[in-house]
Protein backbone atom coordinates (compact mmCIF):
# COMPACT_ATOMS: atom_id res chain seq x y z
CA UNK A 1 0.00 0.00 0.00
CA UNK A 2 2.68 2.54 0.68
CA UNK A 3 4.84 1.60 -2.02
CA UNK A 4 1.44 2.40 -4.35
CA UNK A 5 1.05 5.79 -2.56
CA UNK A 6 4.61 6.80 -3.03
CA UNK A 7 4.44 5.71 -6.81
CA UNK A 8 0.92 7.71 -6.82
CA UNK A 9 2.50 10.70 -5.26
CA UNK A 10 5.93 10.34 -7.47
CA UNK A 11 3.31 10.49 -10.51
CA UNK A 12 1.43 13.10 -9.52
CA UNK A 13 4.08 15.53 -9.45
CA UNK A 14 5.63 14.16 -12.45
CA UNK A 15 2.43 14.75 -14.39
CA UNK A 16 2.25 18.32 -13.18
CA UNK A 17 -1.37 17.43 -11.30
CA UNK A 18 0.28 18.41 -7.88
CA UNK A 19 3.21 20.57 -7.05
CA UNK A 20 5.32 21.13 -3.95
CA UNK A 21 5.76 24.84 -4.37
CA UNK A 22 1.67 24.55 -4.25
CA UNK A 23 1.82 23.15 -0.88
CA UNK A 24 4.17 25.70 0.09
CA UNK A 25 3.62 29.64 0.96
CA UNK A 26 5.75 32.13 -0.31
CA UNK A 27 7.57 34.26 2.90
CA UNK A 28 7.76 38.04 2.59
CA UNK A 29 8.69 38.83 6.30
CA UNK A 30 12.23 40.21 6.17
CA UNK A 31 14.60 38.31 8.61
CA UNK A 32 14.71 39.41 11.93
CA UNK A 33 17.87 38.72 14.64
CA UNK A 34 17.39 37.17 17.63
CA UNK A 35 20.22 36.55 20.51
CA UNK A 36 19.89 32.96 21.72
CA UNK A 37 23.12 33.58 24.60
CA UNK A 38 25.86 35.26 25.24
CA UNK A 39 26.87 38.86 25.94
CA UNK A 40 29.31 41.31 24.54
CA UNK A 41 29.74 43.60 21.25
CA UNK A 42 30.58 41.04 19.05
CA UNK A 43 28.01 38.60 17.62
CA UNK A 44 28.72 34.80 16.35
CA UNK A 45 25.92 34.16 13.89
CA UNK A 46 24.68 30.57 13.18
CA UNK A 47 23.74 28.53 10.22
CA UNK A 48 21.83 26.25 9.60
CA UNK A 49 22.76 23.66 6.40
CA UNK A 50 20.04 20.87 6.98
CA UNK A 51 18.08 18.65 4.73
CA UNK A 52 18.65 18.06 0.93
CA UNK A 53 20.29 21.02 -0.45
CA UNK A 54 18.60 22.04 -3.62
CA UNK A 55 18.60 25.30 -5.89
CA UNK A 56 15.80 28.06 -4.87
CA UNK A 57 13.29 25.89 -6.38
CA UNK A 58 11.12 25.54 -3.43
CA UNK A 59 9.21 28.08 -1.62
CA UNK A 60 9.49 28.21 2.23
CA UNK A 61 7.77 25.64 4.74
CA UNK A 62 4.33 26.68 5.86
CA UNK A 63 4.43 25.50 8.94
CA UNK A 64 7.36 27.13 10.49
CA UNK A 65 8.64 30.01 7.27
CA UNK A 66 11.82 27.98 7.11
CA UNK A 67 12.84 28.98 3.52
CA UNK A 68 15.45 27.08 0.49
CA UNK A 69 19.10 26.51 2.46
CA UNK A 70 20.53 28.47 -0.68
CA UNK A 71 18.41 31.39 -0.82
CA UNK A 72 18.03 31.29 2.46
CA UNK A 73 21.98 31.24 3.31
CA UNK A 74 22.40 34.60 0.83
CA UNK A 75 19.87 36.60 2.68
CA UNK A 76 21.21 35.82 6.09
CA UNK A 77 24.74 36.27 4.63
CA UNK A 78 24.14 39.24 3.30
CA UNK A 79 22.92 40.84 6.24
CA UNK A 80 26.15 39.45 8.42
CA UNK A 81 28.29 41.50 5.88
CA UNK A 82 26.67 45.11 6.99
CA UNK A 83 26.99 43.95 10.67
CA UNK A 84 30.01 45.72 11.87
CA UNK A 85 29.77 43.87 14.96
CA UNK A 86 29.69 40.21 13.45
CA UNK A 87 33.22 38.53 14.28
CA UNK A 88 32.45 35.30 13.03
CA UNK A 89 30.54 32.10 11.54
CA UNK A 90 29.08 29.06 12.68
CA UNK A 91 27.74 26.49 9.86
CA UNK A 92 25.47 23.66 11.50
CA UNK A 93 25.34 21.14 9.66
CA UNK A 94 23.12 18.02 9.01
CA UNK A 95 22.83 16.40 5.88
CA UNK A 96 23.34 13.86 3.48
CA UNK A 97 24.13 16.06 0.50
CA UNK A 98 22.34 17.04 -2.79
CA UNK A 99 22.45 19.21 -5.64
CA UNK A 100 26.22 19.15 -7.62
CA UNK A 101 25.78 22.92 -8.13
CA UNK A 102 23.29 23.84 -5.29
CA UNK A 103 26.63 22.01 -3.04
CA UNK A 104 29.14 24.41 -4.82
CA UNK A 105 27.11 27.64 -4.76
CA UNK A 106 26.73 26.96 -0.72
CA UNK A 107 30.77 26.46 -0.70
CA UNK A 108 31.36 29.52 -2.84
CA UNK A 109 29.10 31.71 -0.47
CA UNK A 110 30.67 30.28 2.58
CA UNK A 111 33.95 31.15 1.05
CA UNK A 112 33.28 34.80 -0.21
CA UNK A 113 32.06 35.41 2.69
CA UNK A 114 34.69 34.50 5.04
CA UNK A 115 37.34 36.04 2.73
CA UNK A 116 35.44 39.46 2.11
CA UNK A 117 35.16 39.71 5.66
CA UNK A 118 38.01 38.64 7.06
CA UNK A 119 36.17 36.27 9.38
CA UNK A 120 36.99 32.72 10.96
CA UNK A 121 34.27 30.48 9.85
CA UNK A 122 33.44 27.22 12.29
CA UNK A 123 31.57 24.29 10.89
CA UNK A 124 29.79 21.90 13.60
CA UNK A 125 28.46 18.66 12.19
CA UNK A 126 25.82 17.42 14.23
CA UNK A 127 24.00 14.24 12.91
CA UNK A 128 26.38 14.10 9.28
CA UNK A 129 27.65 15.91 6.59
CA UNK A 130 27.64 13.67 3.62
CA UNK A 131 28.82 14.21 0.06
CA UNK A 132 27.33 17.43 -0.74
CA UNK A 133 26.90 17.54 3.45
CA UNK A 134 30.49 16.98 3.70
CA UNK A 135 31.80 19.32 0.40
CA UNK A 136 29.90 22.41 1.63
CA UNK A 137 31.81 21.86 5.64
CA UNK A 138 34.99 22.36 3.56
CA UNK A 139 34.57 25.94 3.35
CA UNK A 140 35.04 26.05 6.96
CA UNK A 141 38.32 26.79 8.43
CA UNK A 142 37.79 24.49 10.71
CA UNK A 143 35.30 21.10 11.45
CA UNK A 144 34.03 19.68 14.64
CA UNK A 145 32.01 17.05 14.80
CA UNK A 146 30.17 15.54 17.55
CA UNK A 147 31.07 12.09 18.92
CA UNK A 148 28.57 10.37 16.90
CA UNK A 149 28.43 12.36 13.90
CA UNK A 150 29.04 10.42 10.66
CA UNK A 151 30.77 12.38 7.92
CA UNK A 152 32.27 10.96 3.93
CA UNK A 153 30.18 10.23 1.55
CA UNK A 154 32.72 11.78 -1.26
CA UNK A 155 31.72 11.22 -4.78
CA UNK A 156 28.83 11.85 -7.27
CA UNK A 157 25.86 9.77 -8.31
CA UNK A 158 23.85 10.01 -11.44
CA UNK A 159 20.27 8.29 -10.48
CA UNK A 160 18.19 6.45 -12.44
CA UNK A 161 14.69 4.79 -12.36
CA UNK A 162 13.99 2.13 -15.29
CA UNK A 163 10.65 2.42 -15.01
CA UNK A 164 10.10 0.45 -18.56
CA UNK A 165 8.79 -3.06 -16.80
CA UNK A 166 6.01 -1.12 -14.57
CA UNK A 167 4.94 0.55 -17.40
CA UNK A 168 4.30 -2.55 -19.27
CA UNK A 169 2.86 -4.38 -16.39
CA UNK A 170 0.35 -1.43 -16.55
CA UNK A 171 0.06 -1.49 -19.92
CA UNK A 172 1.39 1.98 -20.73
CA UNK A 173 3.64 2.27 -23.95
CA UNK A 174 5.93 4.93 -24.93
CA UNK A 175 5.12 6.77 -28.35
CA UNK A 176 7.06 9.74 -27.76
CA UNK A 177 8.33 11.18 -31.18
CA UNK A 178 12.56 12.91 -30.97
CA UNK A 179 14.43 14.76 -33.13
CA UNK A 180 17.36 13.53 -32.66
CA UNK A 181 18.80 10.31 -30.94
CA UNK A 182 20.21 12.01 -28.08
CA UNK A 183 16.93 14.12 -27.55
CA UNK A 184 15.19 11.45 -24.93
CA UNK A 185 18.46 11.24 -23.15
CA UNK A 186 18.80 9.73 -19.51
CA UNK A 187 14.72 9.05 -20.31
CA UNK A 188 13.51 6.31 -17.41
CA UNK A 189 10.65 5.47 -19.80
CA UNK A 190 13.71 3.09 -21.47
CA UNK A 191 16.61 1.44 -20.89
CA UNK A 192 19.77 3.13 -21.63
CA UNK A 193 22.04 2.85 -24.33
CA UNK A 194 25.76 1.94 -24.18
CA UNK A 195 26.67 5.49 -25.27
CA UNK A 196 24.68 6.82 -23.11
CA UNK A 197 26.15 5.61 -20.04
CA UNK A 198 29.59 6.06 -21.37
CA UNK A 199 28.82 10.09 -21.50
CA UNK A 200 26.67 10.30 -18.09
CA UNK A 201 30.21 7.91 -16.59
CA UNK A 202 32.55 10.70 -17.79
CA UNK A 203 30.45 13.96 -16.21
CA UNK A 204 30.18 11.53 -13.30
CA UNK A 205 33.95 11.09 -13.10
CA UNK A 206 35.14 15.08 -13.78
CA UNK A 207 32.53 16.49 -11.22
CA UNK A 208 33.74 13.66 -8.55
CA UNK A 209 37.44 14.66 -9.26
CA UNK A 210 36.63 18.41 -8.58
CA UNK A 211 35.18 16.96 -5.33
CA UNK A 212 38.55 15.06 -4.74
CA UNK A 213 40.27 18.13 -5.16
CA UNK A 214 38.81 20.26 -2.84
CA UNK A 215 39.25 18.05 -0.21
CA UNK A 216 43.23 17.65 -1.11
CA UNK A 217 43.07 21.45 -1.34
CA UNK A 218 40.80 22.21 1.96
CA UNK A 219 42.46 19.34 3.98
CA UNK A 220 45.99 19.13 2.98
CA UNK A 221 45.29 15.29 2.39
CA UNK A 222 48.00 12.95 0.68
CA UNK A 223 47.35 10.89 -2.14
CA UNK A 224 47.25 7.51 -0.11
CA UNK A 225 44.62 8.90 2.04
CA UNK A 226 42.42 10.08 -1.27
CA UNK A 227 42.04 7.09 -2.65
CA UNK A 228 40.52 6.00 0.53
CA UNK A 229 37.91 8.65 0.53
CA UNK A 230 37.68 8.65 -2.66
CA UNK A 231 35.73 5.44 -2.57
CA UNK A 232 32.74 7.23 -0.81
CA UNK A 233 33.33 5.29 2.70
CA UNK A 234 31.27 6.42 5.20
CA UNK A 235 33.48 7.70 8.28
CA UNK A 236 32.21 8.00 12.01
CA UNK A 237 34.14 10.57 14.12
CA UNK A 238 37.29 9.02 15.39
CA UNK A 239 38.27 7.73 12.05
CA UNK A 240 37.57 10.77 10.29
CA UNK A 241 39.82 13.17 12.45
CA UNK A 242 42.18 10.31 12.06
CA UNK A 243 42.03 10.93 8.12
CA UNK A 244 42.33 14.72 8.72
CA UNK A 245 38.47 14.84 6.83
CA UNK A 246 38.16 16.63 10.56
CA UNK A 247 39.99 18.70 13.02
CA UNK A 248 38.56 17.91 16.29
CA UNK A 249 35.29 16.30 18.14
CA UNK A 250 33.05 18.61 20.69
CA UNK A 251 29.80 20.21 20.96
CA UNK A 252 27.99 23.22 20.31
CA UNK A 253 29.89 24.95 23.77
CA UNK A 254 33.22 24.28 22.13
CA UNK A 255 32.55 25.31 18.32
CA UNK A 256 31.63 28.27 19.50
CA UNK A 257 34.49 28.80 21.94
CA UNK A 258 36.77 28.07 19.06
CA UNK A 259 35.47 30.58 16.80
CA UNK A 260 35.69 33.37 19.60
CA UNK A 261 39.61 32.10 19.83
CA UNK A 262 40.05 32.34 16.37
CA UNK A 263 38.06 35.82 16.37
CA UNK A 264 40.72 36.87 19.72
CA UNK A 265 37.55 37.64 21.82
CA UNK A 266 36.55 36.41 24.99
CA UNK A 267 32.54 36.93 24.87
CA UNK A 268 30.35 37.57 21.68
CA UNK A 269 26.63 37.12 21.79
CA UNK A 270 25.15 33.85 19.57
CA UNK A 271 22.54 34.86 17.19
CA UNK A 272 20.05 33.48 14.42
CA UNK A 273 18.47 35.31 11.66
CA UNK A 274 14.68 34.15 11.72
CA UNK A 275 11.36 35.71 10.22
CA UNK A 276 9.17 36.84 12.61
CA UNK A 277 6.85 34.18 14.64
CA UNK A 278 9.31 31.86 13.92
CA UNK A 279 10.65 29.46 17.09
CA UNK A 280 14.65 30.51 18.05
CA UNK A 281 13.81 29.56 21.63
CA UNK A 282 17.59 27.54 21.62
CA UNK A 283 20.32 26.88 19.24
CA UNK A 284 18.91 23.64 18.37
CA UNK A 285 16.03 24.73 16.66
CA UNK A 286 15.62 22.76 13.78
CA UNK A 287 12.92 23.33 10.32
CA UNK A 288 10.05 21.39 10.91
CA UNK A 289 10.69 17.42 9.12
CA UNK A 290 7.86 18.54 6.55
CA UNK A 291 9.91 20.61 4.54
CA UNK A 292 12.47 17.97 4.26
CA UNK A 293 10.10 14.70 3.33
CA UNK A 294 8.47 16.99 0.39
CA UNK A 295 12.16 17.98 -0.55
CA UNK A 296 13.22 14.41 -0.79
CA UNK A 297 9.98 13.13 -2.91
CA UNK A 298 10.62 16.17 -5.16
CA UNK A 299 14.29 15.20 -5.52
CA UNK A 300 13.12 11.72 -6.75
CA UNK A 301 10.70 12.67 -9.04
CA UNK A 302 13.54 14.99 -10.49
CA UNK A 303 15.66 11.90 -11.09
CA UNK A 304 13.14 10.03 -12.74
CA UNK A 305 12.70 12.78 -15.24
CA UNK A 306 15.86 13.49 -16.55
CA UNK A 307 20.07 13.83 -16.32
CA UNK A 308 20.99 15.08 -12.34
CA UNK A 309 23.95 15.05 -11.14
CA UNK A 310 24.13 14.65 -7.03
CA UNK A 311 26.93 15.29 -4.12
CA UNK A 312 24.50 13.18 -2.35
CA UNK A 313 24.15 9.52 -0.43
CA UNK A 314 21.71 7.92 -2.30
CA UNK A 315 18.27 7.11 -0.26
Amino acid sequence: MKKTLLLLVLFLLLTGCISVKGLLAPGTAPLEEQVVSGEGKGKILVVDISGILVMDRLGPDLFNKRDPVLSRLREELDLARQDKNMIGLLLRIDSSGGSVTASDILYHEISRFGQERQLPVVALVLDKALSGGYYVALAADEIIVHPTSVVGGVGVVALKFNLAGLLEKWGIADDSVKSGEYKDFWSPLRASSPEEAALMQGITDRLHQRFIDLVAERRGIKDCTLKQVAKGTLFDAKPAQALRLVDSLGYFDDALSRVRQRAGVKKARVIIYRRPGANAGSIYAASNPVLHTMMRLEGIAEEMTGPSFRYQVTP
